[in-house]
């Protein structure tokens, strides 16, 4: 089971995250996810902690900000990236101290539901590759107030491919990055091509 320590220090927070056993990642086409496959660990900025995910609109899944992991607020944080494993059965460990005196930077807010990112790519630039974002409906995905100490430390998991309070960003294709990111010359590609169209339209 994952676990979670923060400290009683209200300007600092001990944070790590493993050991947890996750069902099995997949890329789009169903292999398994190569090991050293970015993770990120985040929240839904400005999203209710007590808002279903079976109700999460893509405004709410686009408001996700990782804040350990690649191309997150505490990029050298993280000690270990996604490992593949056999069978049903895949792990990463993420294990970061956080002290905001040195410039780490924890949520905006307390408390936060918290969210994993999952890229198909091994890199440490994201742009362009694959992802997909899971939430959880339990309690042991909120991140509440690391001074706060009587608070329960979360312990978000993955551990089933038919967990019903489990939710997905495309939920058509859980458990694969199977959300594609344009490449920022496609999106260049396109504002340009829509810019064209326009001025054809209003000359015509």
């Amino acid at each position: 089971m994952a676990l979670i320590i923060l400290s009683s220090a209200s300007h600092a927070a001990t944070v790590s995250i493993g050991g947890g056993a996750f069902a099995n990642l997949l890329d789009a086409s169903g292999n398994n996810l190569p090991t050293g496959s970015q993770v990120q660990l985040g929240y839904f900025l400005g999203v209710a902690p007590s808002k279903s995910g079976d109700d999460f609109t893509s405004v709410d899944w686009d408001s996700f900000s990782p804040f350990l992991g690649v191309g997150s607020s505490n990029p050298g944080e993280v000690i270990g990236t996604f490992d593949a494993g056999g069978g049903f059965e895949s792990a990463f460990q993420i294990s970061s101290t956080l002290d905001t005196d040195l410039g780490d930077s924890l949520p905006l807010g307390f408390p936060v539901r918290l969210g994993f990112r999952i890229f198909d790519t091994t890199e440490s630039l994201i742009d362009g590759a694959a992802y997909n974002t899971v939430v959880r409906d339990v309690s042991t995905w909120i991140f509440n107030d690391p001074g706060i100490v009587t608070n329960q430390p979360p312990t978000p998991s993955i551990s089933s491919t038919n967990d019903p309070l489990m939710f997905w960003e495309d939920s058509a294709n859980p458990f694969r990055t199977s959300i594609a990111v344009p490449e920022p010359s496609s999106i260049l590609s396109i504002l340009i091509g829509a810019a064209l169209f326009a001025g054809r339209r209003r000359r015509t």
